[in-house]
């Protein structure tokens, strides 16, 4: 018999506008007692994800953000269950909900979905990590990886402000890291030979559609078992106009034409936006860089290997 988990972030949610949304269609579907799981710290939406599926859960909802859900995701992927993952959407970027074209502003809709809606098979990543003091760890993601600024931002800006001002407060967070600084990655790509690039900030990951319709690796896919790469380094006035053109209208108007496509793709330099395709990526510093995943904070690292894990996980849509 079918039973929902719930896992949910207090404060960021009316719990009891959401268990009668839910109550609505599982009561009447005579599904078993639905579980309500509260996290309260950083890993214990994995906690949770094990504890709904220790309890027979067959669909866990996640009300949170992005870095919630990847907790959940990488429990229930290494688990190997055939649960499945619906999304809430009450974080901060709501990436993933974003790029699966969920209705963000109708929870009731996206409650229907998490119980009701079509399987969808989704990638996930893993990150193999040599952290600055040496250390070694492996961690999954869903939506995306960074390095450099884009890190820097994530770890400077305060939960608090995320809270009151939603992805706003990310720009908060960017003056916290001025001056910019570029970094010098060597970058390998499956078997290709490494290249050397001089970035801002490189993304590694299976969504590209951030909050805005900003289009950062437009050709990216949940579902196509290849890790996408954004290389962000502009240098001049002009270069950040350009970077700006092509993330905005550029993507969203000129790319869903051929010879847009063509025209983006024949002037794309690392000095701007340059995007990439592998399903295996290495990143070597030349010394030690902030990573981020799905937008929690890992701190400097030596090195970082990504590597695609196809249709890991089910999401309800």
């Amino acid at each position: 018999m079918s039973r929902a988990a719930v896992i949910y972030y207090p404060g960021r949610i009316d719990l009891d506008a959401l268990k009668k949304q839910v109550q609505e269609i599982t009561e009447k579907s005579g599904w078993e007692p639905t579980l309500y799981l509260p996290t309260d710290g950083e890993n214990h939406g994995r906690q949770q994800a094990l504890s709904a599926l220790a309890q027979k859960a067959s669909h866990i909802l996640v009300a949170g953000g992005d870095g919630t859900i990847r907790e959940v995701a990488v429990a229930i992927a290494e688990q190997g269950s055939d649960a499945t993952l619906g999304l809430i959407p009450t974080g901060t970027g709501n990436v993933l909900a974003r790029n699966l074209n969920l209705q963000l502003s109708n929870q009731k809709a996206c409650v229907a979905q998490a119980l009701q809606g079509n399987r969808h098979p989704i990638d996930l990543a893993l990150a193999r990590i040599i952290h600055a003091n040496g250390e070694r760890s492996e961690h999954g993601f869903v939506v995306m990886a960074g390095l450099g600024l884009d890190a820097e931002i994530m770890e400077a800006t305060d939960s608090k402000r995320k809270r009151q001002l939603g992805w706003v407060a990310y720009i908060e967070g960017g003056f916290k890291s001025m001056p910019l600084r570029y970094e010098r990655l060597a970058v390998t790509i499956d078997s290709a030979e490494p290249r050397n690039l001089r970035v801002l900030t490189l993304l590694v990951g299976n969504a590209g559609w951030l909050p805005g319709r900003i289009g950062l690796m437009p050709d990216a896919s949940l579902d196509d078992g290849q890790l996408d790469l954004a290389a962000i380094g502009p240098r001049r006035f002009w270069q950040w106009v350009e970077f700006w053109g092509r993330v905005t209208w550029g993507n969203r108007a000129l790319r869903p034409t051929r010879i847009g496509r063509k025209l983006l793709d024949a002037t794309a330099n690392v000095k701007t936006l340059e995007n990439l395709k592998g399903r295996k990526v290495r990143v070597t510093p030349t010394h030690p860089v902030h990573l981020q995943l799905d937008g929690d904070a890992f701190g400097p690292v030596l090195e970082v290997e990504f590597e695609i894990m196809p249709r890991a996980i089910s999401v309800r849509v």
